[in-house]
C-alpha cells in the first residue's frame, strides 16, 4: 500500500475511534522509550549521536509490525548529562538501552516554610548550592553544564523527536497523538518526582499534611498556572495534551481527592475547553479512584490503564472516556501469539464496538526482549482480527 493511503488509513482509524465511530480496524498505539534499538541488536549509546542511525533504530520494527499512532517513543537525555552531572537522577543502564532512574530528595522535610515563602529563591539558593556545589566553585564548569542541559534538550526534544515523527509518518503512515510541548504535571507529582522523591512524600504526606498542601498551591502558582495560561501549541486538536502521573497509585483515595484531583480536574478541563484531548498514563493501580474521571467532560481523557484490569476499567469508564491499554508486557516477555489470541479477541470484542478504545501494551517498552517476536505477532493479531470483525 502507498504510504500516503497507508497514512489516511491510518488516521481515518485514529479519528473514528477518538469521534466514537466505528473504524475499520481498532487502532493500535505505541509507548516506548528505546527498546526497538535493542531489537535491531544496537545499543542507544553507541548511535544517540547519529541522528539517521538512532531514528532507523527505532523505527526499523515497525516495517514488519502494525502500528497506526505513536504516544511517545523516545530517550529525554543523552550520555552527556549523567557524566556533566554527578547527581543526575537519569541514565543508560549496563546494557546501553534501559534508562535508568536514581530517585534523589533534595529538599529536606525541615524546608517547606523556605519552599512555600520564595520557590524560585528557595530553588536558586538552597537546592542548587545542595545538589551542584561544582557550579559554585567552578564557573567555567557551570557554563559547560548549563551549554549541556541547554544542547542536550534541544537534541533529544527537537532534532531527534522531529525526524522520529517524520520518519513514522512517511515511511510508516504512524501519526503522533500527543505532543510534548503540551505535557503537564500535577503538582503533587512536580513535588514527589522534583522535590521531596518517594520516600519523602509520602512520610510527608502522614507528618506535614498541611505544609504539603501549601506546596501544592505553591507549585501550581509559581509553574503550573503560568503554564497553562498559554493557548495549548496543538491547538486543541491531535497531537493532544499529555500527562505521566506518577504518585497516584501510592496515594490513599481521601489524599487523591483532597491533593490530587482538585488540580487535576482543572487541567483536564482547560484542555478540554480548548477542544483538547489529555492521554493521561494511569500507572499502577487506580481503581478506587477511576470514578472521578465521570466527573469531567466526555472523552476529554484518554486513560492508559497499566496494572488494573482493562475490562473493569472499560466497563465503568468506557462509556464516558476513551480508553487505551490490552496485553501485559510481562506476557509479551514469557509467551506466545498463541496463548494471547483469545485475551486479545476478548479485549477487541469487549471495548472495541462504538468505538472509543486503542489498542496498546499497558507499559511502555523500555528494556532489551520488550520488542520481540511475540509482540510484533500480537500487534499483527489485533490489526487483523479487528479489521475482520
Amino acid at each position: 500500500m502507498a504510504v500516503n493511503k497507508l497514512l489516511e488509513e491510518k488516521q481515518s482509524n485514529l479519528i473514528h475511534t477518538l469521534n466514537r465511530e466505528e473504524p475499520k480496524s481498532v487502532p493500535s498505539l505505541i509507548t516506548s522509550s528505546c527498546a526497538q534499538v535493542a531489537w535491531t541488536g544496537q545499543k542507544v549509546t553507541d548511535i544517540i549521536y547519529d541522528p539517521d542511525k538512532y531514528v532507523k533504530a527505532m523505527t526499523d520494527v515497525y516495517g514488519e509490525m502494525w502500528v497506526d499512532g505513536n504516544i511517545f517513543s523516545a530517550t529525554m537525555f543523552t550520555p552527556r548529562k549523567p557524566a556533566m552531572f554527578p547527581n543526575a537522577q537519569n541514565k543508560f543502564g549496563p546494557d546501553g538501552v534501559t534508562p535508568e532512574h536514581v530517585q534523589r530528595s533534595p529538599m529536606k522535610d525541615d524546608e517547606y516554610d523556605l519552599f512555600n515563602k520564595d520557590l524560585l529563591g528557595y530553588i536558586r539558593n538552597v537546592i542548587l548550592p545542595r545538589m551542584h556545589p561544582e557550579f559554585y566553585s567552578d564557573p567555567e564548569h557551570a557554563r559547560e553544564a548549563l551549554k549541556v542541559i541547554a544542547e542536550d534538550s534541544a537534541y533529544c526534544m527537537v532534532t531527534l523527536m522531529n525526524k522520529q515523527t517524520e520518519v513514522c509518518r512517511d515511511k510508516y503512515g504512524i501519526t503522533d497523538v500527543v505532543t510534548f510541548a503540551d505535557n503537564w504535571e500535577n503538582p503533587l507529582d512536580s513535588l514527589f518526582d522534583r522535590f521531596r522523591g518517594f520516600r519523602g512524600t509520602l512520610t510527608d504526606l502522614r507528618r506535614h499534611p498541611k505544609e504539603v498542601k501549601q506546596a501544592l498551591d505553591t507549585i501550581w502558582n509559581t509553574f503550573t498556572l503560568p503554564a497553562i495560561s498559554r493557548p495549548l501549541i496543538g491547538g486543541g486538536k491531535m497531537p493532544y495534551a499529555c500527562q505521566m502521573a506518577h504518585i497516584p497509585a501510592y496515594l490513599s483515595p481521601k489524599q487523591f481527592d483532597e491533593l490530587y484531583w482538585p488540580y487535576e480536574k482543572k487541567l483536564i478541563e482547560r484542555v478540554a475547553d480548548q477542544g483538547g484531548k489529555s492521554y493521561i498514563m494511569i500507572e499502577g493501580h487506580w481503581k478506587n479512584v477511576w470514578h472521578h474521571f465521570l466527573d469531567v467532560p466526555k472523552d476529554s481523557c484518554i486513560l492508559h490503564v497499566d496494572d488494573d484490569d482493562l475490562f473493569d476499567a472499560y466497563k465503568e469508564l468506557g462509556q464516558h472516556q476513551i480508553i487505551m491499554g490490552g496485553v501485559r508486557m510481562a506476557d509479551i516477555r514469557t509467551k506466545k501469539l498463541d496463548d494471547l489470541k483469545d485475551q486479545i479477541k476478548k479485549m477487541i470484542d469487549t471495548c472495541a464496538p462504538g468505538g472509543g478504545y486503542f489498542f496498546a501494551t499497558d507499559k511502555a517498552w523500555i528494556a532489551p526482549g520488550d520488542v520481540n517476536q511475540t509482540l510484533i505477532d500480537v500487534f499483527n493479531f489485533a490489526h487483523d482480527y479487528s479489521t475482520k470483525h
